[in-house]
């Protein structure tokens, strides 16, 4: 009997045994397997991140490819596919005029899309600075004129009563100065130079000796530094080149009719009393005067066209420049001459290199080397010269600085990266 009891006992023993081992494994499997999940949901979501990574990379391969084709010239049509790592990336690229075209690549790896997007535009880029820019001849300003924006001069700042800036006033040099000037607008507007008397300035102001002004100096920066110009002679050469590839007119071209021209080189003056629609970069050995529209032909896009003068140019009252219909394209005025109107006699004749009168809707002018003049209400996107004067109550306003303009200046153009970004 004892020896039954002791049987049941040991049997029962080994079934609870038994039991603990197997809940102890079901315990241990659904931990481990706990852990594991986890660990492969890791893995294939880093797996499908890395896939992602490949695929936006392919995309990458694919336009950086068809770029390289259209900058060295070599073969290309409207559709190309690169084979990396056994993947595929197709390329399309599309021409929206003449002078732009738009590149779309789309990467796959395994189902996963990543597709790039960017534009190229045909010209000559020409970076700008600051809004308005002067050389050592500095910038004058008479009695209630002023400039909308900030400036930088490698020469003094001359202001008179009423006269104002309304963004950063800089003159570079151990020499510079600003005198008798507003800096500054609505709580904003730093003024720097060396020397800064009898004005008052809104924001911070930084020079090393001064008096007269509505605080004191604050001498912790050092004098800003000479500034280059914006375009080389090397960029203008070439310009007269492209427009010289148009052929020569000689002697003096009166527009006396609605007329479209470019690139040309005009042996003489340009006078335009009608409507002018540029279609090239047009090169005038002398003097230019403008009392009439000047229109930039659609075909440039956002492109901008050059306009030069080896002599002085005249921009009459109430003359309109027009862009292509594209926003970001301009007409950019520039005169090589030296011209100030102190200077009596030939080639100058008492003339500043570029003269604008009153209500002209300027894009851009440039005379690095002589004096712009502004008479009246000037409306300009850019201005740059050796030296800058405002007439009194004369306002140079411009909607925004320019930053980087793209000239299509003949067939030599180059190909210049504008837009890019992920659609997907």
């Amino acid at each position: 009997m004892k020896k039954e009891i002791k049987r049941k006992i040991n049997n029962q023993s080994g079934a609870a045994m038994m039991i603990a081992v197997i809940f102890f494994l079901f315990i241990s499997l659904a931990i481990i397997s706990g852990l594991v999940s986890p660990s492969i949901r890791e893995f294939k979501n880093a797996n499908q991140n890395l896939n992602s990574k490949k695929s936006y990379f392919l995309a990458e391969s694919g336009s950086e490819d068809a770029v390289y084709r259209i900058l060295t010239g070599k073969s290309i049509g409207t559709s190309e596919t690169i084979v990396l790592d056994f993947n595929s990336a197709t390329t399309s690229i599309t021409s929206i005029s003449g002078s732009q075209k738009e590149i779309v690549s789309l990467g796959e790896v395994r189902s996963n899309h990543r597709k790039t997007f960017l534009t190229l535009t045909e010209g000559e880029g020409v970076v700008f600075k600051y809004g308005s820019q002067a050389g050592q001849g500095g910038i004058v300003f008479h009695n209630n004129s002023y400039l909308d924006g900030s400036f930088y001069s490698n020469g003094d700042i001359i202001g008179s009563n009423g006269a104002y800036i309304t963004g950063d006033a800089f003159v570079a040099g151990s020499s510079g100065s600003i005198s008798n000037m507003r800096v500054g607008y609505g709580g904003t507007g730093d003024a720097r130079a060396h020397t800064v008397t009898g004005s008052t300035i809104t924001g911070a102001l930084y020079c090393q000796t001064g008096s007269g002004n509505n605080k004191s100096c604050n001498t912790s920066q050092a004098d800003p530094e000479d500034e280059d110009m914006p375009i080389t002679d090397e960029e203008i050469s070439e310009w007269k080149n492209d427009a010289s590839s148009g052929g020569t007119t000689s002697g003096n071209v009166t527009i006396s009719s609605p007329t479209t021209l470019g690139p040309r080189k005009i042996a003489g003056n340009l006078t335009v009393n009608d409507t002018l629609t540029v279609a090239g970069t047009l090169y005038v050995t002398g003097n230019i005067t403008i009392s009439d529209t000047v229109r930039l032909a659609t075909s440039y896009g956002a492109t901008s066209a050059i306009i030069i003068a080896d002599g002085y140019i005249i921009i009459n009252g109430g003359v309109d420049f027009e862009d292509s219909g594209t926003t970001g394209s301009y007409i950019m005025l520039l005169s090589e001459s030296s011209c100030d109107e102190s200077m009596s006699g030939d080639p100058c004749n008492g003339r500043n290199a570029i003269e604008v009168n009153n209500n002209s809707s300027i894009s851009i002018v440039n005379a690095q080397k002589g004096t712009i003049y502004f008479k009246n209400n000037a409306g300009v996107k850019e201005v740059v010269a050796n030296k800058i004067e405002l007439k009194n109550n004369v306002g140079v306003e411009y909607g925004s600085g320019i930053i980087n303009v793209n000239f299509t200046s003949g067939p030599g153009g180059g190909w210049i990266l504008g837009t890019w970004k992920e659609t997907e």
